[in-house]
């Protein structure tokens, strides 16, 4: 679908939720996210096909942030497309660069300590290792044409070195997952999974850069696009679900007397969020984890060490 003059937004649908990936095609041509595995193939080229476009314009292709739904075809357009420069949030590299590392490092990073994962092994809709030719760091310039350009944001808490792209001649925001709302929510309008943010304090920040901005139009990795007071709306949501999330996690610590472990936390959490879904619940262990880490690194909970896995008590 195109959005602008020369802005597409290409459409699938994955588990149930919208997975939209972004063609710019200016004098040069840019892509922003490559869905699964199978989306090149799928749905990339064949857009591009019907523009009727030669896909080795194709000048940049930006990852936006370690995800196997926005890097799995990398590898995929590596191959039909040597030439052309991947770029991912520098911050991310290693995840974006190698499935094994994704699981290993985002999905996987507290299985060891609670209990809580994902399958060793990536799905094959992670897609094979892809190399990445430059890392940004927030403040380049993508150059489309000579009156027309993208400029890149580092918007972190999603991932550390999660970006976005901002029109200026359109004042449209190009998002990805940067910021959740109350979840993400299915094509047909019901919610999918809880908010995945894994630091508070950049995720807040980044609701703050964007609201900056103040963008026309809000374009993301599975929400439809915003527009006027929908995104301070959904701005305002975002940063409420956080708050409300935190009092549910102390509000339950300080009624303990023996401490509560991450899994029980989050089963807690998901009682304040009664529309997120038991089978994708366990998504929501990367925000709980991360505000007890904010919560304890300001004194208010601690951890008890006492015994597998660990607890933690208010202070």
């Amino acid at each position: 679908m195109e959005l602008y003059k020369g802005v597409h937004q290409i459409d699938s649908i994955y588990f149930g939720r919208h997975l939209f990936q972004y063609l710019f095609v200016g004098e040069r041509l840019a892509l922003v996210d490559s869905g699964i595995a199978s989306t090149p193939e799928k749905f990339i080229f064949p857009y591009i096909d019907k523009l009727q476009v030669d896909p080795a314009r194709l000048g940049i292709i930006i990852t936006t942030h370690p995800d196997l739904d926005h890097q799995g075809g990398n590898a995929a357009l590596r191959k039909h497309l040597p030439s052309t420069v991947f770029a991912c949030g520098e911050a991310d590299r290693r995840l974006v660069e190698d499935p094994a590392v994704l699981y290993s490092s985002r999905y996987n990073s507290l299985k060891q300590e609670h209990g809580l994962g994902f399958d060793d092994l990536p799905s094959p809709d992670a897609g094979e290792a892809c190399r990445v030719d430059f890392g940004f760091r927030g403040g380049e310039t993508v150059v489309l044409s000579p009156d027309w350009d993208l400029e890149v944001l580092c918007v972190p808490g999603h991932s550390s070195g999660h970006l976005a792209l901002f029109d200026r001649r359109t004042k449209a925001a190009f998002v990805s997952d940067a910021v959740h709302g109350r979840g993400c929510p299915e094509a047909s309008g019901a919610v999918a999974c809880p908010v995945t943010y894994f630091k508070v304090e950049s995720y807040l920040s980044t609701i703050q850069y964007l609201e900056a901005l103040k963008p026309e139009a809000l374009h993301t990795g599975h929400w439809p696009s915003m527009y006027g007071d929908e995104i301070s709306d959904f701005f305002s949501e975002s940063r409420s679900t956080v708050d409300a999330v935190m009092r549910r996690i102390l509000k339950a610590l300080e009624r303990t007397r023996t401490g509560m472990t991450l899994k029980e936390l989050l089963e807690e959490v998901g009682e304040e969020f009664p529309e997120w879904p038991k089978e994708t619940l366990e998504l929501a262990m990367f925000p709980v984890k991360g505000h007890l880490e904010q919560l304890e690194a300001n004194g208010l909970i601690r951890t008890r060490h006492t015994g597998w896995p660990p607890r933690w008590e208010a202070t």
